[in-house]
């Protein structure tokens, strides 16, 4: 007996199935990229605010070694004043001679610079990662900033190069180290008590006055300098503040 299968011809898709799997798939894409896109958006602005996070203790700790600096430079360039005057203040008197050992041996030696962080600012600058910060007014204070620290920083390698360096060599053709043996910078002061009597290793009119003019140089490198790192200071406290009102940094 012959056996008969029936026949099915294959179903055929019209338009609107075709429209509907097309915009299935479209749909799925784009819900695909936007998931994406709101998790790198989420990344990146978690990225932001540990930048600001770090760049807000980088900045306090820049603050402290500023105001240090600060000081400590300040008092330096009165001293160098001071020594200046005593040297021009001749005949030299045993209390004349007391002070300008006081002086030199307190102050010309000592270092006053200040350091700046570099951790979140070469993060953020020359590692690309500026792009991050939303609000262009806080890259660019970031980026004044770390303009200025290394302005700041070359004004006091041109006093440490120029004016230090250069006084150290005249001092020790006029200082007698002898003097000084038994004094720390801190009990310097003593030697300007003690029945000792001093002396300068040359009394030679010329050398002394190279000695003040390069005192008086670096005097004024100094001031400057010191006048630099007050402005930095404010800029240092301005980002602060900008950064705690805008990421809500305690």
């Amino acid at each position: 007996m012959e056996v008969h299968h029936p026949h099915h011809s294959s179903h055929k898709k019209n338009w609107k199935e075709y429209v509907t799997e097309f915009l299935m798939l479209f749909f799925a894409v784009t819900l695909g990229f936007f998931a994406e896109n709101v998790r790198e958006i989420y990344v990146e602005s978690h990225r932001e605010k540990e930048y600001m996070h770090t760049m807000v203790q980088d900045l306090k700790e820049d603050t402290a070694r500023i105001n240090n600096s600060i000081i400590l430079s300040s008092e330096k360039a009165l001293a160098m004043d001071s020594l200046i005057r005593n040297i021009y203040a001749k005949p030299y008197s045993d209390s004349s001679l007391r002070m300008m050992y006081y002086l030199f041996r307190k102050h010309m030696a000592s270092g006053t610079g200040a350091s700046f962080s570099q951790r979140t600012i070469n993060q953020l600058i020359h590692s690309g990662n500026l792009r991050l910060i939303k609000n262009i007014s806080i890259s660019d204070s970031i980026v004044l900033y770390d303009i200025n620290s290394q302005q700041i920083e070359n004004q006091y390698l041109i006093y440490h190069d120029q004016y230090q360096q250069k006084g150290r060599e005249l001092s020790n053709r006029i200082f007698d180290s002898y003097y000084m043996l038994d004094y720390t910078r801190q009990s310097v002061i003593e030697l300007l008590n003690t029945n000792t009597k001093l002396q300068l290793l040359t009394n030679d009119d010329k050398l002394m006055k190279e000695y003040a003019n390069v005192v008086y140089g670096g005097r004024g490198i100094l001031n400057r300098y010191v006048t630099m790192l007050n402005a930095q200071k404010l800029r240092a406290t301005n980002i602060i503040e900008i950064l705690h009102k805008e990421y809500g940094i305690e």
